[in-house]
Protein backbone atom coordinates (compact mmCIF):
# COMPACT_ATOMS: atom_id res chain seq x y z
CA UNK A 1 0.00 0.00 0.00
CA UNK A 2 1.12 3.66 -0.98
CA UNK A 3 1.44 6.24 1.57
CA UNK A 4 -1.14 8.72 1.64
CA UNK A 5 0.31 12.25 1.61
CA UNK A 6 -1.55 15.02 3.54
CA UNK A 7 -2.06 17.78 1.47
CA UNK A 8 -2.36 21.32 2.95
CA UNK A 9 -3.76 22.86 0.36
CA UNK A 10 -6.08 25.75 2.28
CA UNK A 11 -7.44 28.77 1.09
CA UNK A 12 -6.22 32.05 3.10
CA UNK A 13 -7.73 32.83 6.34
CA UNK A 14 -9.69 35.71 6.55
CA UNK A 15 -8.92 36.84 10.49
CA UNK A 16 -12.43 37.72 11.91
CA UNK A 17 -10.98 41.82 13.07
CA UNK A 18 -9.72 42.15 9.23
CA UNK A 19 -10.20 45.82 8.18
CA UNK A 20 -12.47 44.69 5.05
CA UNK A 21 -15.20 42.85 7.76
CA UNK A 22 -14.98 45.99 9.63
CA UNK A 23 -15.73 48.38 6.37
CA UNK A 24 -18.54 46.01 5.74
CA UNK A 25 -20.09 46.57 9.26
CA UNK A 26 -19.44 50.07 9.48
CA UNK A 27 -21.05 50.33 6.02
CA UNK A 28 -24.43 48.68 7.77
CA UNK A 29 -24.64 49.66 11.35
CA UNK A 30 -24.10 53.74 11.70
CA UNK A 31 -24.07 53.70 15.36
CA UNK A 32 -20.44 50.86 14.82
CA UNK A 33 -19.40 53.15 12.56
CA UNK A 34 -19.16 56.28 14.68
CA UNK A 35 -17.61 54.29 17.66
CA UNK A 36 -14.82 52.60 15.20
CA UNK A 37 -13.86 56.28 13.54
CA UNK A 38 -13.95 57.61 17.38
CA UNK A 39 -11.64 54.94 18.52
CA UNK A 40 -9.38 55.02 15.45
CA UNK A 41 -8.58 58.80 16.16
CA UNK A 42 -8.34 58.36 19.12
CA UNK A 43 -5.51 55.65 18.70
CA UNK A 44 -4.01 58.18 16.08
CA UNK A 45 -3.61 61.00 17.91
CA UNK A 46 -1.18 58.99 20.19
CA UNK A 47 1.21 58.43 17.50
CA UNK A 48 3.24 61.61 16.67
CA UNK A 49 5.30 61.69 12.79
CA UNK A 50 3.96 58.11 11.79
CA UNK A 51 5.62 56.06 14.52
CA UNK A 52 5.16 53.94 17.05
CA UNK A 53 3.99 55.83 20.96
Amino acid sequence: MSKRRKSNREEERRYPDSPDGLVVVASNNRAFAERLIGVYRLAKAGVKNDGRR
